[in-house]
C-alpha cells in the first residue's frame, strides 16, 4: 500500500511539474512549431545537401516550398523553383529588398553559367549539369523577385518605439537580412512572424536569442506597426 501511494505521489508531482513547464513555456511550443513550419518539405537533392553543409548561414534556409511563394502559379515563381532549387533551397522573395535582388540575381546567373559549363562535359563534382535561364527568363525572374521583395524599414519607422528595443531589433534582424518595415504586418501578426524567423535562424545556424531580446523585438515591431498602419 505504501508503495502504491509513493507511485501515485510521484505521478502527481510529475504531472504538476509537466503542467507548470507547459504553462510557463508556451513560447517554446510556438517556437517548435515555427521551426517545423520553416523546415517544410524540402526534397532531397545532393547539391542542396552539400550547400546546406558547406554554406550554412549563407544560402537560404530550408523549408520554403513552391506553394508558399507569393503568386505561386506565376511565371516568375515557376522560374524561381526551376532554377534556384538546382543548387540550394528555395529562397523567398522576402529574403532580399528590391534594391538588393538585381545584384544577387546577377551573381547567381554567373555561377549558374560557370557550373553549367562544367568540366569535361559534365556538371561540377559529378553533379548534374546546372541549367541557366535565358535572358528573357532572367528578366521575368527579376521582375518577380523585386515585385514581391521585402519592404525595408524607413528612418521614420525605425524612430518608433523605445531606443533600447530598436537596438535589439536592429542587431537581431540584421544577422540575416535588411531591417523589415513594421508596416508589412499588423501588431497582432508580428509575434508569430518573429517566431517563424527564429526558426529560420536555427536552420541557418545563427545564434539563438534570449526571451528578453525576443520580447524586445516583438515589442518594437508592434509599437512601430501601430504608428505606421
Amino acid at each position: 500500500m505504501r508503495r502504491v501511494r509513493a507511485i501515485v505521489w510521484i505521478g502527481c508531482v510529475g504531472f504538476l511539474v509537466a503542467f507548470g513547464f507547459v504553462a510557463s513555456n508556451r513560447w517554446s511550443y510556438e517556437y517548435a512549431d515555427s521551426v517545423a513550419f520553416a523546415q517544410g518539405n524540402s526534397s532531397a537533392n545532393p547539391m542542396r545537401d552539400m550547400m546546406r553543409q558547406m554554406m550554412q548561414g549563407v544560402v537560404p534556409p530550408s523549408g520554403m516550398t513552391p506553394e508558399r511563394l507569393p503568386d505561386p502559379s506565376s511565371a516568375g515563381a515557376q522560374l524561381l523553383v526551376q532554377y534556384c532549387e538546382q543548387c540550394h533551397d528555395l529562397p523567398s522573395p522576402l529574403y532580399r529588398t528590391a534594391n538588393q535582388w538585381p545584384g544577387v540575381l546577377d551573381r547567381m546567373l554567373g555561377r549558374m553559367d560557370m557550373m553549367g559549363r562544367g568540366m569535361m562535359g559534365r556538371g561540377m563534382m559529378g553533379m548534374e549539369r546546372i541549367q541557366a535561364p535565358s535572358t528573357s527568363q532572367a528578366r521575368t525572374l527579376l521582375e518577380y523577385l523585386t515585385h514581391h521583395a521585402m519592404i525595408e524599414a524607413t528612418a521614420s519607422e525605425l524612430a518608433a518605439g523605445s531606443a533600447q528595443d530598436r537596438g535589439v531589433f536592429s542587431v537581431t534582424c540584421a544577422q540575416c537580412h535588411a531591417l523589415p518595415s513594421p508596416s508589412i504586418h499588423t501588431q497582432q501578426e508580428w509575434r508569430a512572424v518573429v517566431a517563424r524567423m527564429e526558426g529560420n535562424m536555427q536552420l541557418m545556424g545563427k545564434p539563438g536569442i534570449s526571451a528578453a531580446n525576443r520580447n524586445a523585438v516583438v515589442r518594437f515591431l508592434q509599437a512601430a506597426s501601430v504608428k505606421t498602419n
